[in-house]
Parts: C-alpha cells; structure tokens; sequence
C-alpha cells in the first residue's frame, strides 16, 4: 500500500487592514447615501456658492451612486471577493478625486474623507495577496 505525500495545506491569514478597508467603505458609503438624499431633499443645507457647481440635485444623485457603489464594494472587500480590491481602488480613487471638489465648501469633512480613502487605497494595495 503506496502512502499519498500530503501536500500542506496553505492557511490564509487574513490582515486588519482589509477588513478596516471593507469597514470603512461601508461607513463612508452609509455617509454619501446620507449626504445624497440630504442634497436631494434638503437644497439649502449645503453651501452651493462654494461648491465648483452648485446643482444639488446632481450632486444628490452622484452621492447616491458612489455610496451604493461603496457599500456593495465594502461587504465584497469583507468577504474578500476575487476582484473586490480592484473595484476598491477604482471607487476609492473617484471618490478622493470627487472631495476635491468640496474643498471650497467643507475644508475638513474633504480632508478627513481624502485621508481615508487613502488609508483604504494603501490598505488595498499592500495586501492584495488576501484576494487571490
């Protein structure tokens, strides 16, 4: 009777910072959908002078794509979906990009989503071994 080599057995780990990444995505989607449905509802609550153009109603709806479009790729991150981390990066990035434009009107909300989304893009990118 031949005895069969095992082969071992390749133990994933998994990092913190994936899951801060698919975390975080959920959090600032839920964020944008908010901020979504407040332009949509609410025109005077934000500062359209200061925007680069103050038609909130497209800003309603850009918020509400990008925050949908956050939080499905936040729970894909977090069951580490095959490409999910490419979507993270491509939304990660269109996002930064797009509070950019918010910095005219709210300096610090921008800043602090800009940080973030380059802590996910960082988290994205140095541990993109867990995806495979």
């Amino acid at each position: 009777m031949a005895v069969q080599p095992t082969t071992p057995q390749a133990h994933s780990t998994r990092s913190g910072w994936v899951t801060f990444a698919g975390v975080m995505f959920l959090l600032v989607g839920a964020f944008n959908l908010i901020d979504g449905i407040v332009a949509l509802v609410n025109d005077d609550y934000y500062v359209a002078d200061e925007l680069l153009f103050g038609d909130l109603t497209a800003w309603g709806i850009w918020w509400l794509v990008v925050g949908t479009a956050q939080a499905v790729t936040g729970i894909a991150i977090l069951r580490r979906g095959t490409i999910s981390w490419i979507f993270g990066l491509a939304i990660a990035s269109v996002n930064a990009l797009t509070q950019l434009l918010w910095l005219g009107a709210y300096p610090a909300w921008a800043i602090a989503a800009i940080i973030v989304d380059g802590l996910i893009i960082w988290a994205l990118t140095t541990h993109v071994d867990e995806f495979v």
